[in-house]
């Protein structure tokens, strides 16, 4: 199968379908443990503030007054803005996926049509191109 690039329209791979088929697998399965690494650095900042609370809860009045709260404001903020941003990145990741979702449909249909050739964005050939070097598949 030939794999055309969308902006440019030159082939920018050769690759059998079920070879693309398998990259991109791969690639979604890579997504989404980039998903979890974020979730896990999401409950880190979480138990961190936690342990912060409960030791600043466990001080005596006098001791709450001398040594303030655990997380100043601009540390709360900075906290927010950090959540958010790998909040938003997960949602990026996401759409990605269901991106790689519809090129498989794409490919699906293509091999079965016995189509040779298919578009795919600049992004998700410099992806496949990336993988195939880490992975057994010649594209």
């Amino acid at each position: 199968m030939l794999v055309i690039d969308e902006v440019y329209h030159h082939t920018a791979l050769q690759i059998s379908s079920s070879d693309l088929l398998y990259l991109i697998e791969r690639l979604k399965v890579k997504k989404e443990n980039e998903i979890e690494t974020l979730k896990q650095k999401i409950e880190q900042f979480e138990q961190k503030r936690r342990a912060e609370e409960v030791a600043y809860q466990s001080l005596s009045p006098v001791r709450k007054w001398f040594a303030g709260r655990p997380a100043s404001h601009h540390q709360a903020v900075e906290y927010m803005v950090q959540v958010k941003e790998r909040f938003r990145k997960m949602e990026q990741i996401r759409r990605r996926i269901r991106d790689l979702d519809l090129i498989m449909g794409r490919i699906q249909l293509a091999s079965h049509n016995r189509q040779e050739e298919i578009e795919l964005s600049p992004e998700t050939i410099r992806e496949i191109r990336q993988l195939s070097e880490t992975e057994d598949v010649q594209a």
